[in-house]
């Protein structure tokens, strides 16, 4: 009496009902899609600077580990001469950028001056 008749909201057609439901779904996923790309540009922003982070770190690591190698080798040298030693030969080697390959090479080139007649100089 006082109030509105309510509407009908049916649709008089089913493609239309199909059309309206499509249309709705279509503009969602644009929504999602849109919301995606500034979330996927935000992550390369965060994956550059956690790179550049863990390449300082790296850096530092390598610069660092050496001496603190050296430094742990002299404090087990007076309670333990054999480990002692041999953490600060690695380290001395490390801080020098001496690899494993260069010190067999080195064997190998002794080895061929004792060995054969005619050295290789």
């Amino acid at each position: 009496m006082f109030g509105k008749s309510p509407k009908e909201n049916n649709p008089s057609d089913p493609s239309d009902l199909l059309d309206s439901m499509m249309s709705s779904q279509l503009a969602k996923a644009e929504e999602k899609s849109k919301d995606f790309e500034v979330f996927d540009s935000v992550e390369e922003d965060i994956d550059e600077e956690r790179s550049e982070g863990v390449s300082n770190v790296e850096k530092i690591s390598g610069i660092i580990s050496p001496y603190f190698i050296v430094i742990v080798g002299l404090f087990l040298y007076e309670d333990n001469f054999f480990i002692g030693t041999i953490l600060i030969a690695i380290g001395i080697l490390s801080l020098l950028k001496i690899s494993w390959e260069d010190i067999f090479n080195l064997i190998e080139t002794i080895k061929d001056l004792f060995s054969s007649q005619n050295p290789k100089i």
